[in-house]
């Protein structure tokens, strides 16, 4: 009997033949767009569900309109109404929402005070009804609508008290390993949003030393090579050549195939031989299933998700948010897990 990913082609994964569906590798500018068209999508909240199909998480529902015809403010008005808050950056149709909301929001940092009421009395809540403020003006400046927003901001700011080990087993990572904070990945190799993400992540990490990036394998029944993808990456972390081998996967994941994959297997210096050997023993697909337990154990629904330091990210996934939470999560910490500053 002849052995996986031997010639001709057979499945990585026992049981399961993958189909071969050769696909042309789209140009450099095609790609570029079609990148571009999926970070507007990763904006939007899009992610691969657990069947691999594109979903996007269901709005809150519409508040009703209001009868009155809401006028705009001027920016002196909201400068008043806003005392330290960057009034200059509200773009004029976005005064009387913002302004709005600030009246009726709790600040996040547990003190019994609205947003606006924190700026009014100047009191030690400023700061963190500042940051929430510039929060809730980035979400609708993104198209969120007002109850959007408000729901999203919550969820952020209630992710920081509830918090989740997890089990690391298998991960590749990259950064010090004592870094103060942990972005976890649960991501799969034929997920267009997981590839979109990729330079996002990277970039979240580049240059600093207080932040390191893993990756949890959670390949999708609807993908027919990411198994396949995935144990072949795990073969490659083993040998040190994990991220060299992600990145040729996320590069190809368009044609996937399993006489790619174990090109790509040499391509990075590995033999595939071995590859069919380590395959063969089942141990690849085990430290597999074992990410995609962690994940469905999480909560995890689709790909990309990310968690920070055990805290599922509650915010569009775009190269600001990222920087905005990974600066929260900095703040929280060094302020002993908590927002709130004492009373003077």
């Amino acid at each position: 009997m002849k052995s996986p990913l031997s010639s001709p082609p057979l499945p990585l994964q026992p049981r399961q033949r993958l189909a071969r569906m050769p696909v042309s590798s789209p140009s450099r500018s095609m790609r570029k767009r079609i990148h571009i068209a999926l970070l507007v999508l990763l904006l939007l909240g899009f992610a691969c569900d657990r069947d691999g199909n594109t979903a996007r998480a269901a709005p809150p529902p519409t508040p009703k309109p209001s009868p009155a015809v809401e006028r705009t403010l001027s920016e002196e008005e909201t400068a008043r109404l806003l005392p330290g808050f960057p009034v200059h950056q509200i773009p004029a149709r976005l005064r009387q929402a913002l302004v709005s909301m600030a009246e009726d929001e709790l600040v996040h940092d547990g003190s019994p005070f609205t947003l606006a009421g924190c700026l009014r009395d100047d009191r030690p809540c400023k700061e963190e009804a500042i940051r929430g403020l510039s929060l809730l003006l980035r979400l609708l400046q993104a198209g969120a609508r007002e109850s959007e927003a408000l729901a999203t901001y919550n969820r952020y700011y209630n992710s920081f008290a509830s918090r989740s080990e997890i089990d690391l087993s298998g991960a590749a990572c990259t950064g010090p390993e004592n870094a103060a904070v942990t972005l976890v990945e649960f991501s799969d190799f034929e997920c267009p949003y997981c590839d979109a993400a990729r330079p996002l992540l990277k970039a979240a990490i580049a240059g600093r030393n207080d932040v390191r990036l893993c990756f949890m394998h959670f390949p999708l029944p609807g993908h027919p090579h990411a198994m396949s993808a995935a144990q072949a990456a795990i073969f490659a972390h083993r040998h040190g050549k994990f991220w060299e081998m992600h990145d040729l996967l996320f590069d190809n994941q368009r044609r996937l195939s399993d006489s790619l994959i174990r090109s790509l297997v040499e391509q990075v210096g590995l033999e595939t031989k071995a590859l069919v050997e380590a395959v063969k023993t089942g141990e690849l697909a085990q430290l597999v299933d074992r990410h995609r337990n962690e994940g469905l154990r999480l909560g995890v629904q689709g790909t990309p998700t990310i968690f920070i330091n055990g805290r599922k990210l509650e915010l569009p996934l775009t190269a600001e948010f990222l920087q905005l939470t990974l600066d929260d999560e900095i703040r929280w910490r060094a302020n002993g897990s908590s927002f709130r500053r004492a009373e003077p």
